[in-house]
């Protein structure tokens, strides 16, 4: 009995939170009036839809047994306390919160397998709608912008025709050879729709996406058998935002002899000089974070706070205890998943498209920011799925095993 309330409040939580990307996505991905309006109430959304889902999916007694509740619990307290010390705009509280919300949840929320298609449809629909009706300037949204949603609603759809490839594989095997080769053509001219909707929203951003997504994708399985070669990864697509941006700063020493054009414009276009500015400030105050009311002297930023990376805006707003300890989480989850990443063929690309959030991420905030950080939720869940089938299909084969 206690199994079957479980899986109800599961399918209520995963209820929920699809609710919650569907109007988040209706009301910021169709009109920039609407993005415009909502756009400053979306975290704390996210954080009300992740709080709900947290109760249904988490019975407070056993939150209070477990060590990496108070984890969660006491770094948003260091945070909170941070931003006090720094004056900071509190409301950025809500970003670390949710971040540790979601990486909590991340081994705990799932989703049947009949409903598996539809949470990677929705984002999926928007790869097509923004392609067919191209936005950018010039229905008012930053192009960067569409490269994100471009990059999270084609990877979804990678998610998706891999799922339907191994639904025909097991509905119908006697056809599965030609379905096959159908879908692997439709793969194909969606990879290369994806390259030229990109290209023409010039997003670089979700270059590197489409990019991490490609190469994770047409790695073998075996790969990621290698734990090395797998955290590896996982830990690039974490700590690698310092990395990255450290390398970029780097390289604006060198802007008149580093020259290399993407998309008509160069690699070094205000990026390094924003960071650089960052990071001064923050080296002041390394262990509580500079927060998020500091005012912004490069030019083109207008006095904004505007970091363009996600979790690098954790250790510049909340300070290097808070960063260390969110990514530290992140990672760990990250590596749980290697056994049905090396195991499994669409959670090699549920992990693909994880990564490709992340190292887009380097460049955006991305991550951190809803409705994506809420659909990152999803791919986890996803991916609980495909492991709970995995785990099915093992003890079934041991049970025939022992029958014979």
């Amino acid at each position: 009995m206690d199994t079957v309330i479980t899986q109800k409040r599961k399918s209520i939580a995963a209820a929920l939170l699809f609710a919650g990307i569907f109007i988040m996505t209706a009301a910021e991905w169709n009109f920039y009036s609407w993005y415009t309006a909502v756009t400053p109430y979306g975290t704390l959304f996210a954080s009300l839809i992740l709080t709900a889902c947290f109760f249904c999916c988490v019975n407070v007694s056993d939150a209070l047994k477990d060590p990496v509740f108070y984890l969660m619990a006491g770094t948003d307290v260091l945070a909170l306390v941070n931003l006090f010390l720094v004056k900071s705009h509190y409301g950025a509280i809500l970003t670390i919160a949710d971040l540790l919300l979601i990486c909590y949840l991340a081994n705990k929320m799932t989703v049947s397998k009949k409903w598996f298609p539809l949470f990677a449809a929705l984002p999926a629909f928007y790869f097509f709608y923004w392609t067919v009706d191209v936005k950018g300037y010039f229905k008012g949204y930053n192009t960067n912008y569409g490269g994100l949603i471009l990059i999270t609603g084609f990877s979804c759809l990678m998610i998706l025709l891999t799922h339907v490839r191994e639904e025909c594989k097991r509905r119908w095997p006697e056809r599965y050879r030609v379905l096959k080769w159908i879908l692997l053509i439709l793969q194909l001219f969606f990879f290369a729709l994806g390259y030229n909707i990109i290209a023409w929203y010039r997003s670089r951003c979700a270059l590197v996406g489409l990019v991490t997504v490609t190469i994770l994708i047409l790695l073998p399985k075996q790969v990621f058998k290698s734990r090395i070669l797998y955290a590896m990864v996982c830990f690039f697509t974490t700590f690698g935002a310092v990395l990255v941006s450290a390398v970029y700063v780097w390289l604006g020493r060198m802007k008149d002899v580093f020259e290399i054009r993407i998309f008509y414009k160069d690699i070094l276009s205000g990026r390094e000089e924003l960071w650089g500015e960052l990071w001064n400030a923050y080296l002041q105050k390394p262990f509580t974070g500079i927060g998020s009311a500091y005012e912004m002297q490069v030019d083109f930023m207008r006095g904004a706070f505007e970091v363009h990376n996600g979790l690098l805006d954790i250790l510049f707003v909340h300070g290097l205890p808070v960063f260390i300890i969110a990514c530290v989480f992140l990672f760990v989850r990250l590596l749980n998943l290697r056994t049905c990443v090396a195991g499994d063929e669409a959670g090699k690309v549920i992990f693909a498209a994880m990564a490709a959030i992340l190292c887009t991420s380097f460049f955006e905030n991305f991550v951190i920011v809803p409705p994506f950080s809420m659909i990152f939720l999803v791919l986890f869940m996803l991916m609980n799925c495909r492991i709970e089938d995995l785990t099915e299909a093992s003890g079934t084969r041991r049970e025939s095993e022992n029958l014979v």
